[in-house]
C-alpha cells in the first residue's frame, strides 16, 4: 500500500490523556470558567504568553490582586475612557465575529462544492444565500489527496513516458490499418466499377444491337433502375389481350446480358393444322423452321420467338372466337382443338376435317402417321391462315387512319375476323366447281360418244382472272397491292360456266350459263347456283325470250339433274325435231317427241324418249321407263364410250327398224 492510500482515512483527534489526568466535561468546563475569570477573554491567551509568564515567575493571580488594588493606573481610568475602550473592544470583536463568519461560510461553500462532484450526495441547502446568487455551477471544483514521494514521481514518469511511447506505436499502428482499409476499400470499389463499367457496356451494346435490328425500345418507368428499357414485340394492331402482352422489360442479370420474362421464353407455342380422314391423320403441317442467323445475339432469338409465339396464340384465339358463330356448320371447340369439317359432295368428303390446335413449339414427340398424302394441304391451311391474321392487322391500321363514322348512340357490333369463314367458303367453293366441272366434262364425253359437237368453259374465280389488271387499274392508292389480293379472298367466291347446247351450231352457238357464288357472311351461308336458260330452252318451253329465266340451286347434285332435262329436251325438242322437220311434233314439255312414219299408206306414230341420266344417254322407242311404261326393246344407251354411231343416225336406224 502507497503513502497516499495510508492517509485517506485519518482522523485528526486530541491525543488521550491519562486515566488519573483525564478530566470530566463538568471539570472541564469549570476550569474554563475560572480562567476566564482570571485572565479575561481567552483570545488573548496563547502559548507565547504563558512561555513568558512562567519564565519571568509571574503569577497570574498575583498580577490580577495588584490590578485590584486601588490606586494602581486602571482605578484611575476615568469612566468615559473604559466606555472608549469596551467600545473598541466591541467593534474589534463584531469585526473578527464577521471575518469568522465569513470565513466560515467560505469553508462551508467550498466543501459542499467539492461534496456536488457525488451525485448521492443533497448538497442544495447547505450553501450560502451570498454563493447561490453567484450561480456557481455544481461539480465545477474538485479536490483529491496525493502523495507526491520521489520515487512514485519516477515512476509516474517513467510510466508516462512509457504511456506517450506506447501510444505513439498504437498511433502508428491505428494510422497502418486505416490505410490499410482505406487502400482495399479503394481496390474493392475499382473492381466493383469495373464489373459495373463492364455490365453496362454489355448491357447497352445488345440494347444497340436490338434497336438497330429493328425492334421498338421504350422506356419503362414503373420498373426499377434494372429494367428501365423495354422492347415492343408485337404488332400495336393486334387485340387488346394480346397488345398488352407484346412488351417485355429488359432486364440485366449478373453478367450485365439482358434477359426476358421466363414466361416467354420457356415455351414458345405454335399453330399446328392437322387433317383426318375417318379419324386418321392424314396431313400434318411442318412445324416453323429456326430462321435465327450467325450475328444474331441470344437475346434477338427470344424476342423473334417471343413474337411468332404471340402471333400464333393470337390466331388461335380468334378461331376459337369465331367457332361460336359457326356452329350450325358442324364447326366446334373439343379438348382445346377447332374441328372444321371439310365441306364437299364426294363420297368421303364429309368424313374429313381440319383439326387446328396450338402446341408447343419444342415438341419431341409429334404424332407419327403413316399416309402423309395431305400435308402439302395442312401447310398450305396453315399459311393461309397466317396470311390472313397478317391483313387483318393491316385492315384495323388503315381503318384507325379513316375518317371516323358519324357519331350514334347505337353501339356498333364489333365483328370477329373472317378466318374460319373464308377457309370454308373457299373449300365450299373450290369443291362446288370441282363437281360441276366434274359433271360436266361427263356430259361433254357422253355426249361426244353420240357424235354430238358440245363444248364447255369453267372459271373457277372470276375475280382471280382479272385481279393483276384490276390492281394496276385501282384508284385505291391507300391500299396495297397485297391488301387488295387479300380482300378479293374475304369477298364472296364467283364461278362461271358455259355450256354450248348439243342442238345449236358452231356458228350460232346457244349456251347453258351457269354461275356458282359462295358466301359465308350474312345473309347468305353457303353456295347458291344459278342456271340460265337460252332462248331454245325458253321457246321448247313456251317461255317467252324478254323473260330471262334464272333457276337458282343449292348443290351441285340439284345442278347436274337439272341440266340433264335441259339437255334431254334440248334434244328431242330442237335437235330430234330439226333433223324431222315435217314429221316431227311436240305435244308435252316432257322429253318426248312423236314422229309420225309412212308405212305404205298407212301412218304410225312413234315416240321417241331422250333421258340423260347416270352418266349416260338413252334414246329409246315407245313408252318411257319414266313414265311407267313398259320397257321397250328399240333403245340404245351412249356411256362415253368411243366408237359408238351418233344419235342421228341411231335414230333413224330405230326408227326404221320400228
Amino acid at each position: 500500500m502507497s503513502g497516499l492510500d495510508s492517509l485517506t482515512n485519518v482522523a485528526l483527534r486530541p491525543w488521550p490523556a491519562p486515566k488519573k489526568e483525564r478530566l470530566e466535561p463538568e471539570d472541564l468546563l469549570s476550569q474554563v470558567e475560572q480562567l476566564a475569570r482570571e485572565r479575561g477573554f481567552l483570545r488573548y491567551v496563547t502559548e507565547e504568553s504563558l512561555q513568558e509568564e512562567i519564565a519571568t515567575g509571574k503569577d497570574v493571580t498575583q498580577q490580577a490582586a495588584e490590578d485590584d488594588e486601588p490606586g494602581t493606573q486602571k482605578e484611575s481610568q476615568t469612566r468615559e475612557d473604559r466606555l472608549k475602550e469596551l467600545g473598541t473592544a466591541k467593534n474589534e470583536l463584531t469585526t473578527e465575529l464577521e471575518w469568522a463568519q465569513f470565513a466560515a461560510c467560505n469553508a462551508l461553500d467550498l466543501i459542499s462544492l467539492i461534496l456536488s462532484k457525488d451525485p448521492t450526495k443533497t448538497v442544495d441547502r447547505s450553501f450560502s444565500a451570498l454563493f447561490q446568487a453567484q450561480k456557481v455551477p455544481h461539480a465545477s471544483f474538485g479536490i483529491s489527496k496525493t502523495v507526491d514521494l520521489p520515487s512514485e514521481r519516477q515512476q509516474d514518469r517513467d510510466r508516462i513516458e512509457q504511456d506517450g511511447q506506447r501510444q505513439k506505436l498504437v498511433a502508428r499502428g491505428s494510422r497502418m490499418q486505416a490505410l490499410d482499409r482505406a487502400t482495399d476499400s479503394l481496390l474493392s470499389a475499382a473492381k466493383q466499377f469495373e464489373t459495373e463499367v463492364s455490365k453496362e457496356a454489355e448491357y447497352w451494346e445488345e440494347i444497340l444491337s436490338i434497336s438497330q435490328k429493328g425492334w421498338s425500345i421504350q422506356r419503362l418507368r414503373r420498373e426499377g433502375q434494372s429494367s428501365m428499357f423495354a422492347v415492343r414485340y408485337g404488332l400495336p394492331e393486334a387485340s387488346d389481350h394480346f397488345k398488352a402482352r407484346g412488351l417485355a422489360p429488359l432486364r440485366m442479370d449478373k453478367d450485365g446480358a439482358i434477359i426476358l420474362d421466363p414466361a416467354l421464353t420457356l415455351q414458345p407455342k405454335t399453330l399446328r393444322v392437322r387433317i383426318s380422314d375417318k379419324g386418321n391423320v392424314v396431313g400434318t403441317s411442318c412445324l416453323p423452321l429456326e430462321t435465327s442467323k450467325a450475328d444474331d445475339l441470344a437475346i434477338e432469338n427470344s424476342i423473334r420467338l417471343a413474337r411468332e409465339s404471340l402471333l400464333e396464340e393470337e390466331l388461335y384465339h380468334e378461331l376459337s372466337m369465331e367457332t361460336r358463330q359457326l356452329l350450325a356448320y358442324g364447326v366446334e371447340l373439343r379438348d382445346s382443338t377447332v374441328h372444321i369439317p371439310i365441306p364437299g359432295n364426294g363420297a368421303n368428303m364429309p368424313q374429313r376435317k381440319i383439326l387446328i390446335d396450338c402446341v408447343v413449339r419444342d415438341d419431341n414427340d409429334p404424332p407419327i402417321h403413316e399416309n402423309h398424302s395431305q400435308d402439302s394441304r395442312a401447310q398450305s391451311v396453315a399459311e393461309g391462315l397466317r396470311l390472313l391474321l397478317a391483313h387483318e392487322h393491316r385492315m384495323r391500321l388503315f381503318r384507325r387512319s379513316q375518317m371516323p363514322p358519324p357519331l350514334t348512340q347505337h353501339k356498333r357490333q364489333k365483328q370477329n375476323p373472317p378466318f374460319l369463314r373464308t377457309l370454308l367458303a373457299m373449300f365450299s367453293h373450290l369443291d362446288a366447281v370441282e363437281c360441276l366441272q366434274a359433271y360436266l366434262e361427263s356430259t361433254i364425253r357422253i355426249l361426244s360418244s353420240a357424235g354430238l359437237n358440245v363444248a364447255s368453259q369453267v372459271s373457277r374465280e372470276t375475280a382471280w382472272e382479272s385481279l393483276t389488271r384490276k390492281i394496276e387499274s385501282s384508284t385505291r392508292k391507300d391500299l396495297s397491292s397485297v391488301d387488295q389480293i387479300f380482300e378479293a379472298f374475304i369477298k364472296p367466291f364467283d364461278a362461271r360456266a358455259t355450256l354450248s347446247l348439243p342442238s345449236s351450231s358452231s356458228l350460232d352457238s346457244e349456251q347453258l350459263h351457269i354461275a356458282v357464288r359462295t358466301l359465308f357472311n350474312s345473309p347468305n351461308y353457303g353456295t347458291e347456283f344459278k342456271v340460265t336458260l337460252p332462248p331454245a330452252i325458253l321457246s321448247a318451253l313456251n317461255i317467252p325470250g324478254d323473260q330471262r329465266r334464272d333457276i337458282k340451286f343449292t348443290s351441285a347434285d340439284e345442278v347436274g339433274s337439272y341440266l340433264n332435262w335441259v339437255l334431254s329436251l334440248d334434244l328431242s325438242h330442237n335437235l330430234l325435231r330439226r333433223q324431222n322437220p315435217t314429221s316431227a311434233s311436240v305435244t308435252s314439255k316432257n322429253t318426248r317427241i312423236t314422229i309420225i312414219r309412212k308405212d305404205g299408206s298407212k301412218k304410225i306414230p312413234k315416240d321417241i324418249i331422250v333421258e340423260l341420266a347416270n352418266d349416260q344417254l338413252t334414246v329409246a322407242i315407245g313408252a318411257s321407263p319414266m313414265l311407267g311404261g313398259a320397257a321397250s326393246a328399240l333403245k340404245f344407251t351412249w356411256d362415253g364410250t368411243a366408237g359408238a354411231p351418233s344419235i342421228s343416225a341411231k335414230v333413224k336406224a330405230l326408227l326404221g327398224g320400228g
